[in-house]
Order: C-alpha cells, then sequence, then structure tokens
C-alpha cells in the first residue's frame, strides 16, 4: 500500500524539512545578544537627561542607543575587558511630594492619604567606567535590573553593589 513511487521522495523531504526546523530553533536559542529598555543619562547642554534607550549585551561588549535621534551621538559601547568599575545603587524617594500628599489629602481624605506618605519607590542605577573617558550612567527598569546586572558578571565583570550603609 505504501510502495508508490514517491514514497522516498516524501520522507526525504519530511526528514529535510524536520531538520532544517530543529536547526533554526536551535540557532534561535542560540543567539548571544540580549536587549532591555533602560534610560541613559545624556548631556543636553548644560544639564542632564534620562532618555528612554536599549541596552544590547553582545559577546564582546554592551552598547547602550538611545531611541530619540536627538541623542544618537551619545551612543556608549564599551568593551567587557575594558571596563573598571561598575556599580549597582538605588536610590529612594517618597511616593508623594510635600506638596502631592496636601493634594491628596484635600481630595481623597486624610485617612486615606497617610499611607501613601511611607511609600517609596526605588530608582536602580548602574554606573559603568569603561576606562579612558568611556563611561555610562544608566537608569534600570524595576523589572529588568538583576538580568542586567547578572549579564555583567555572567561576562566577567564585577559589579559593586552599594547599599547605605545605615541598612
Amino acid at each position: 500500500m505504501f510502495d508508490f513511487y514517491g514514497q522516498p521522495v516524501l520522507r526525504r523531504f519530511v526528514s529535510v524539512v524536520i531538520v532544517t526546523s530543529l536547526f533554526a530553533i536551535a540557532s534561535a536559542f542560540a543567539q548571544t545578544a540580549r536587549t532591555y529598555d533602560v534610560e541613559l543619562v545624556v548631556s543636553d547642554g548644560k544639564k542632564s537627561v534620562e532618555t528612554d534607550a536599549d541596552i544590547t549585551f553582545d559577546d564582546k561588549a554592551f552598547k547602550v542607543v538611545p531611541d530619540k535621534t536627538q541623542y544618537q551621538s551619545s551612543t556608549k559601547e564599551v568593551e567587557y575587558k575594558n571596563i573598571t568599575q561598575a556599580d549597582h545603587t538605588y536610590s529612594k524617594k517618597p511616593m508623594l511630594s510635600g506638596g502631592g500628599a496636601i493634594a491628596t489629602a484635600l481630595l481623597v481624605g486624610f485617612i486615606v492619604a497617610i499611607p501613601f506618605l511611607f511609600i517609596k519607590k526605588k530608582k536602580h542605577w548602574l554606573t559603568v567606567q569603561g576606562g579612558e573617558g568611556n563611561f555610562a550612567v544608566i537608569k534600570l527598569g524595576d523589572q529588568n535590573f538583576r538580568q542586567i546586572v547578572a549579564e555583567l558578571q555572567a561576562h566577567g565583570v564585577k559589579v559593586n553593589e552599594l547599599k547605605d550603609e545605615g541598612k
């Protein structure tokens, strides 16, 4: 029943499709470049500006590319072997400022606003020095800061965790 002329050709075709699919899937997972959303601190005249950027980790270096075209010249690329220091830190600030707390208390009631006075937001920062004036100050996301620090450590970069001494 299966001895028709096209069977060996059909088997070869199916085998080639399966093998090609396996190689395509394996090569997709083997890609080493990973990209995360961050904010890069760039100079804009006399002030510093935080602009949306993408940080991409490759085999030999990482690259931070701002999303806005006006800041494309501030692209940073640092090779892992040239990194002299990498520091991860975070800052805490109150969820509401003084004026925000008063406005919230007036709008929704003082009792509802009290818990917001004690909630603090964390902002994670990564400062990387790559020698010869090559450095980057990067604001990390709340969801991806662990992955980014782990990426650097996986490429042999020692990341210093800077914390408050009183805590």
